[in-house]
């Protein structure tokens, strides 16, 4: 049997959602977000969103596993940002990209740097003990300006790759 796949948010105080259904942004910590329900004001961001990867199945390894962007446009003066094997924080409106954070423009192409698993290895090996199943967090996060035209974001495709053995 071959390793399965399932995204996963964290929010609040660390309370994990496997099987999400999507990764929408707004302007609440809630998972399976309604954007038109938590819509993000103009010049202002999203709650920061902690998602990772779970892993069920049977596997001897995953590795190399890169997270970007590979599909959708931006509207006018909207971002996303990302940081990578980040430690899990109680989500906020804050800037994630002012210093001492440090995040970064999501990577639009296959990134060179790989998402560790949860422990903080470079694989997930399968029935190791201590071993969760996840990689670690990707923290993503909305940035818009006061020139971002009102109304919904254009839908975007967020792709998770890695090797299997």
């Amino acid at each position: 049997m071959a390793a399965t796949h399932q995204w996963s948010e964290s929010n609040g105080a660390e309370v994990v959602h496997d099987g999400i259904a999507n990764i929408n942004f707004g302007s609440n910590d809630s998972y399976n977000l309604v954007p038109a329900t938590y819509p993000i004001t103009r010049n202002t961001n999203s709650f920061c969103k902690y998602i990772r990867c779970k892993f069920t199945g049977s596997w001897t390894e995953i590795s190399n596993m890169k997270f970007w962007k590979s599909n959708g446009e931006y509207k006018t003066d909207e971002s996303i940002s990302a940081g990578f094997n980040v430690a899990f924080a109680t989500p906020t409106q804050d800037d994630q990209r002012v210093t001492g954070i440090g995040d970064t423009a999501v990577p639009t192409s296959e990134p060179s740097q790989n998402v560790n698993s949860f422990e903080g290895a470079s694989t997930i090996v399968y029935g190791a003990t201590g071993v969760s199943g996840y990689s670690a967090y990707v923290r993503l996060q909305t940035q818009t300006l006061v020139t971002t035209p009102s109304g919904a974001v254009n839908s975007k495709t967020m792709t998770f790759q890695f090797d299997e053995t």
